[in-house]
Parts: structure tokens; sequence; C-alpha cells
């Protein structure tokens, strides 16, 4: 077992996310700090003497070999800041989370979020079946964990054969709600993500809610409002969206049912653009267009120049983030916008090595 088992321990001890930084920023020594806990340790991190207590009597609880036992037996990967293979979108967030707790796969295909209400109607269910197919193929499908719009979102998904991402607001051994249990097992099955930011054995409560609806955001690249009423997490997702600059994509309904109140009021405000079919968020980025050139041209048709230098780097080796901004001389944000537009058309793809590869 990895040393990031102590993270797990900490964390578990209830150390948090933003101490977590703190103390690791420039360090990964997790079992030295681990095994040196103490009141002056905890005092030079500003916890006051009721939370120094409440740590210290948790690390004296512990039970470390169960916990280890249990991260071994889910196949959990531990993803610190620091490493690599922690996604860069999420450290853009202004308090981003110390440590990922994986089942799976991150897919290294471009990322598109869908959020709704949680009682989806007959409607919705048609609309979902009809877009899900399409999307897929481009995106991996990210959701929140939720009874009725998430699992459709998920099932669809997992029908087409395709990649999907759950993000979820327990730690990663629980599944709840007890009803997704078996579409739970599936995305584990089919080697699919499960992601969870909070300590083992965290049960839900609705202060996590924010926090992975954030996390939903980061971690995609574009929005799609399915449904979205004035008072509801869908709203709440979909502002962070809009102050973090994503492009947000919204269906239109019937202007007095309650559930559209907030996509309709979207699209009126031009704060997203209007979908009424697969090929309005397609044409955006040129998918189509681009796929249909390919098929009958060998060298791939680009957007701009950046794309074209990224595809002529890659062609003499494979490379990471880190070599091709060098190489190109642009910035990283600049740099990740054009990789994910040429993922997404399947010029290139992510290696297991983290490096970029022509297709």
């Amino acid at each position: 077992m990895s040393e990031k088992i102590y993270l797990t321990y900490l964390h578990k001890i209830w150390i948090n996310h933003k101490k977590l930084h703190k103390i690791f920023k420039d360090k990964q020594n997790y079992k030295y700090i681990f095994e040196n806990i103490n009141y002056t340790f905890l005092s030079k991190l500003w916890f006051n003497k009721n939370q120094s207590e409440n740590i210290i009597k948790n690390y004296n609880n512990l039970n470390k070999e169960y916990i280890t036992n249990t991260i071994k037996n889910l196949n959990v990967k531990i993803i610190s800041f620091n490493e690599r293979e922690y996604p860069l979108d999420l450290k853009n967030i202004s308090n981003p989370p110390f440590l990922l707790y994986i089942r799976w796969n991150i897919s290294t295909k471009p990322k598109l979020a869908i959020v709704w209400t949680r009682k989806i109607t007959n409607y919705w269910e048609k609309i979902i079946e009809e877009f899900i197919p399409d999307l897929s193929r481009y995106f991996t499908i990210v959701s929140w964990w939720a009874a009725w719009c998430d699992s459709k979102a998920h099932i669809e998904t997992l029908k087409n054969n395709w990649n999907t991402i759950s993000i979820i607001w327990t730690w990663i051994d629980k599944n709840y709600p007890v009803s997704n249990t078996k579409l739970f097992n599936k995305i584990i099955d089919n080697w699919w993500a499960i992601i969870s930011i909070f300590p083992i054995w965290e049960i839900g409560n609705p202060y996590n809610f924010p926090i992975r609806n954030e996390i939903v955001v980061w971690l995609s690249k574009w929005i799609l409002v399915v449904e979205a009423a004035i008072k509801s997490w869908s709203l709440i997702t979909a502002q962070l969206a809009l102050d973090n600059w994503k492009d947000l994509f919204a269906i239109p309904w019937e202007i007095f049912k309650n559930n559209s109140k907030w996509t309709n009021l979207l699209l009126s405000n031009q704060e997203a653009k209007i979908t009424i079919s697969t090929n309005d968020i397609l044409e955006e980025y040129n998918i189509n267009k681009i796929n249909k050139e390919n098929e009958t041209n060998n060298y791939p048709k680009f957007s701009n120049k950046i794309e074209e230098k990224i595809y002529n780097e890659l062609l003499n080796w494979n490379k990471n983030i880190e070599k091709l901004s060098k190489k190109i001389n642009i910035d990283t944000n600049k740099l990740l916008t054009n990789i994910s537009m040429l993922e997404i058309t399947w010029i290139i793809k992510k290696n297991n090595n983290w490096e970029y590869e022509i297709n």
C-alpha cells in the first residue's frame, strides 16, 4: 500500500483539505506527519483547543488496518494535488480539494456535465434518451449521484458503452441512495469513474451538496442544463458555471412549468445557448464538420494555427502538457483549450503515461 494511505488517515481524523494544502505545500512526507501528530503541531496550524482535542481523540481511536483494507478491497485510488494525475481543471477552484478518492478511471475525453432537478418527467426522459447516445460519443458524461435524473444520464451512457463519471456527496463506498446500488456497481464493473472528496465513511449531508456541485462544474468543460426550477441545485450549478466562464447550454420547455423557469430564463438572458438537438452542441465546436473532413483527408483540418502546431509536434514524438507548452510557447490554459478540441474530434488522445499522441 502506498504511503498515500496516510493521507486517508489524516483526512479521517478531520484534518480538512485546506489544512492538508498547508501541511504538504512543499513536502509529501505523509507518514512522518501522521506519526507525529501532537498538540504543538496542531496549534501551529491554528487549530483551537477543542479542535485539537477532537483530532487527537480520533487519532488514538483510528482503526488503520480496517481503513487500509477498505481502500485496498475497493481498489480506491488516492490522488493528491501535487500529482500529475490530478485533473488540471480542478486546480482552478479557489479552494481545490487536496486529495481525490477515485474508483477506476477518469476518462481523458473532454467532459460535459448534465444537470437538472431531481424529479424527472417523461418529457425529460425522452430528451436524455435522445441526447445521450450522440453526446457520449464525444464527451465523458459527468453528473452528480442522485435518484431519477442523474441515474438516467449514467444508465443511457452505459447502454452505449461510453464513459461516465459520477461525483458523489458521500465517501466512495456509500452508494446512496440505496436504490442506485445496481447502477453504482455497474459503473464500477465497466471501469468508469466514481469520485469523492469526502473522508472515509462520510455519510451524505446537505452541506456537501455545494461542494459536490463545484467539483462537477470545474471537472467539466461544458454544462448542459436540462431542467431547473427557480429554487434548485441545478440553478446553483448553472450559476457556478456562469461565474467561472464555462459554456452553458439549456433546453427550453413550457413557460408555465416550474421546472423550466430557470432554463427558460437563462435562454431569455442569453446566458446559455438554446439547445433543441445535439447538433446545437456539436456544431458549437465544429465537431461534425471536422469529422467529415477527416474521413476524406489523411491530414486533419484544424480550427486554428495552435491546433495545427500541437498536431505537428506530436507527429515527432508523444509529449505531456509541460513539453507541449514549452515547445509551442503558449500558456497552459490556452493550450488545454485547443487540446480539448483535438480530443473531441479524435485527432489526438492521451495515453497511459499521461502524454498526448496522434489518435
